[in-house]
């Protein structure tokens, strides 16, 4: 009776240790990222870096629906929803028993908190919901559903809560400092710099954002672990890329970021042991050119400029199997406009349109500005410099690194003339490249340094977002395109391949379109 007893215990003692936690070794993955993580908080992700921890960390409302190869938002924290007739009321019911990293269950509370959270801070993608949300708007009805009252229908308001992270309610009001939301201090940011709040399949054990994040896996995560998934991430910041090549080639990272040269990525295809994987995208490379910055602010110079470049040259020696992009919108997302206008090189129509203009040869003076540790970027700027100064411009090219873009991009009169940046799809509709870049809402984020401004876009984009039927958003949609083509706000250079490498034993990477949601570690596992 006693062996009984206590094979009975071994047993219950089995069954209430975490299965994953004793299921195989620790598997231990390095990643590198050549721009640091801006930001920590996932109501301030923006970016690549930033996504990728928000991605990693927290739990989105939604999902988008991967493991069918699609970029649609499918169910997660919220396992269902229904929406009004009128397109105004979205109703979730939440998932039960998924746990953050404290231990608490994530509830309704948690989901009105962090939404009105996005909401008074005003970060992040909180521009996405600010034309339609306001805190009060959204209610918990009981402790798994959660409704949300718009002010109006709103188009792309089911695929923009894939950017929508969750965070622990109490442990942020925890742990707030003053600051300058009111009675919500700092809103805890100050804390969320060293810990997360989130409830994703790993937890922040360090951060220096200079350098590196280390996460490890949370043992309690809902959808659960299978052997021979990674347990502890090292999230390496390493700029430049001669390094960035050294470490995958010796093996002491298993994955490197897209931000590779071209002829980077070549050369690591020769070498054996890693795979350099390339997708098509619904990523955009343009060049934004602030319209609020004389000469640029003057639509005929923006036109000669767009009308000066030498696209073919761009796409054939320097992308190196990119899709010629035509207009802001990506080729390959539904609702892009095949009659939009293209701009071609014709060195004799830029040359009329500069004189057209009215502005004088001596003000012809621009800055261009790159990422500094982005080659590509620099030969476009090359490239861009020697057809301008075929039609009288003087071009200053300057490396910047990527957080002193973001910093430049918040006013138009610290903003260069033209900035390089690649833009890829954040939410899958084709909202993101229209409202998301030339509404004046979204002025001050690296996507809007063009402070494009006029009146009937506005008023067009804001129409498509009201609009119920699909096919009415989808007209208005692509009338924005041909209008906005027309004010040459960006010179639209390339859809380009999208391109990461490495190790082979790195099983499980799947493209998804959307930014930083291929870099899913729990995606991962490691065949040795």
């Amino acid at each position: 009776m006693k062996r009984f007893t206590g094979l009975l215990l071994m047993l219950v003692g089995v069954l209430a240790f975490p299965w994953g936690a004793f299921s195989q070794a620790p598997v231990t993955f390095t990643y590198i990222e050549q721009q640091i993580i801006t930001a920590s908080d996932p109501a301030a992700a923006v970016d690549e870096s930033s996504l990728i921890a928000a991605i990693n960390l927290y739990d989105p409302l939604l999902y988008p629906n991967v493991e069918k190869g699609s970029m649609e938002p499918r169910p997660h924290v919220a396992e269902s929803w229904t929406v009004s007739p009128d397109g105004k009321v979205y109703t979730f019911k939440l998932r039960r028993g998924i746990r953050f990293h404290s231990g608490r269950e994530l509830t309704a509370e948690d989901v009105v908190f962090s939404m009105e959270r996005a909401l008074r801070m005003k970060k992040g993608f909180s521009w996405v919901w600010t034309p339609v949300l306001e805190p009060g708007r959204i209610k918990a009805l009981d402790k798994y559903t959660v409704r949300f009252e718009l002010k109006e229908a709103y188009a792309p308001f089911l695929g923009s809560l894939l950017l929508f992270f969750i965070l622990d309610k109490d442990l942020v009001m925890r742990n707030i400092r003053p600051g300058p939301y009111g009675e919500f201090g700092d809103y805890g940011s100050a804390f969320l710099e060293r810990a997360d709040a989130g409830s994703g399949p790993y937890r922040m054990e360090r951060f220096d954002r200079a350098t590196e994040m280390v996460m490890t896996r949370f043992e309690n995560y809902w959808r659960g672990w299978k052997p021979n998934q990674i347990s502890r991430v090292s999230f390496k910041t390493v700029t430049e890329e001669a390094t960035v090549k050294t470490l995958i080639k010796s093996g002491q990272a298993d994955m490197v970021n897209q931000w590779l040269s071209v002829q980077g990525f070549q050369e690591l295809k020769q070498v054996p042991g890693i795979v350099v994987k390339e997708d098509p995208s619904v990523q955009l490379f343009h060049l934004q050119m602030n319209t609020k910055k004389p000469p640029l602010d003057n639509v005929k110079v923006r036109q000669a400029i767009s009308y000066a470049f030498d696209y073919d040259t761009a796409i054939q020696k320097i992308f190196l199997g990119a899709t010629r992009a035509r207009g802001p919108v990506p080729v390959r997302v539904p609702g892009w406009n095949p009659k939009v206008p293209v701009y071609t090189r014709n060195v004799a129509t830029a040359k009329r349109l500069v004189a057209e203009s009215g502005v004088p040869p001596e003000r012809l003076s621009i800055e261009y500005a790159y990422v500094v540790t982005l080659p590509l970027e620099r030969q476009i700027g090359l490239l861009l410099k020697a057809n301008l100064e075929e039609i009288g411009f003087k071009v200053e090219i300057r490396g910047e690194p990527w957080a002193r873009i973001v910093e430049l991009a918040t006013k138009p009169e610290t903003t260069p003339h033209i900035t390089a940046i690649f833009d890829t799809l954040k939410y899958p509709h084709v909202d993101s490249h229209t409202y998301g870049m030339y509404h004046p809402s979204c002025w001050g984020t690296f996507r809007c340094m063009s402070f494009y401004e006029n009146p009937k876009v506005t008023q067009v984009l804001e129409a498509a977002r009201r609009a119920v039927k699909p096919e009415e958003q989808m007209r208005l949609y692509q009338l924005a395109q041909e209008l906005i083509v027309r004010d040459a706000p960006s010179i639209y250079v390339a859809n380009p391949l999208h391109r990461i490498a490495f190790r082979d034993y790195v099983k499980g990477y799947r493209y998804v379109g959307l930014l930083g949601f291929d870099v899913a570690f729990y995606d991962f596992t490691i065949a040795r």
